[in-house]
Order: structure tokens, then C-alpha cells, then sequence
């Protein structure tokens, strides 16, 4: 039994889709505003071999964004003007032979046989539209915070305590923070 429990561990740490390459991250994050606030952004990093056969499977995948605006203030405490969440989920219909994804910002489900374009939809935001948009003023300085997470490998509970160790595809990516000027 414990050199089972050893097999375990010593296979679940160094076979981490993750472990040998650098993690995730967001990049290329850009703001317009005109009547509404808008950003732009992508993923780098976000999909390994593993995490590409689990949804070739048929597994459900779904990145979740979180993002975080606030209005910068000299010498003070930045003030939080709004947080929101969205998430694109994929999902591969092997009978038709092609995959769906759910882009909930833009409250639209694509559909597509070309799993790069797929996995192109799931790690970018195009002119993503923050709503409601709080008052923003002239000539201040606001900064956009933005992260990206995926958990898609779930555990049966029985199972969580005993592999508590184990956290299979999931990432978090770090905050990103972009500054803009209205």
C-alpha cells in the first residue's frame, strides 16, 4: 500500500502538463473608449497536450475570466469601480465532428470542424464590452486588471482527500494590469 500511495505522488508531481513549460499568462491587452469601454486581450500558454486530448474527448472546458477596473489615485487607496466574470467553454461533438464554443460575453455559441480555431476562440477576447460602464472622467488614470483560470478535471469527492495533491489541468494565470487614459 505505501508504495502505491508513493507510485501516486511521485507520478501526479512530475507529470503536471504544466510543470515543464512556462505557465499561462495573459497578453496583448489593449483598451478603447469611445461611448463604451472596451478591451482586447489573449492567453499564451493555455493548452497542453493532455488538456487538448481531454477535449478531442469530449470533455467540457471552460475558461473562466475575472476583470477588475479601478480608478488610480495618487497617494491613496485605488477606488474599485466594477469586477466581472466570464467564461468560453468548449465542447467537441464527436458525431458531427466539430466543436462548440460558448462565448458568454458576447452571448454567442460558434461553432467550428478546425480545433485551432477553437482553441483560438477560448483563449481570445475581441472587443470585449464592459457593462454597465461606470462614469469615467477625462484625463484620469484607470487601470484594467484581468486574469484567467480553467478547472476542468473534476474529482469525485471521495477521491479529493486522498489526492489533495493533486490538481489536474487546472491553472490560474497572474493578474495582468493595463493603464489607460480616457
Amino acid at each position: 500500500m505505501k508504495k502505491v500511495f508513493v507510485f501516486f505522488v511521485l507520478y501526479f508531481a512530475f507529470s503536471s502538463p504544466l510543470s515543464a513549460t512556462e505557465p499561462p499568462r495573459i497578453d496583448g491587452v489593449r483598451t478603447t473608449y469611445d461611448s463604451e469601454l472596451r478591451f482586447s486581450f489573449y492567453v499564451s500558454g493555455a493548452f497542453k497536450k493532455d488538456l487538448e486530448d481531454a477535449i478531442n474527448s469530449g470533455m467540457p472546458t471552460s475558461f473562466t475570466y475575472v476583470v477588475k477596473l479601478y480608478r488610480k489615485k495618487n497617494m491613496w487607496l485605488d477606488e474599485q469601480l466594477g469586477s466581472w466574470k466570464f467564461n468560453h467553454t468548449v465542447k467537441y461533438d464527436a458525431l458531427k465532428q466539430e466543436y462548440q464554443v460558448n462565448i458568454e460575453e458576447k452571448n454567442s455559441i460558434e461553432t467550428t470542424k478546425d480545433f485551432d480555431v477553437a482553441k483560438a476562440m477560448m483563449v481570445t477576447g475581441n472587443d470585449v464590452i464592459i457593462s454597465p460602464i461606470p462614469a469615467l472622467k477625462k484625463n484620469e488614470v484607470y487601470e484594467l486588471k484581468l486574469m484567467a483560470e480553467l478547472d476542468v478535471v473534476r474529482i469525485p469527492s471521495v477521491f479529493k482527500y486522498l489526492f489533495f495533491f493533486v490538481k489536474l489541468w487546472d491553472f490560474e494565470t497572474d493578474w495582468y494590469s493595463h493603464e489607460f487614459t480616457i
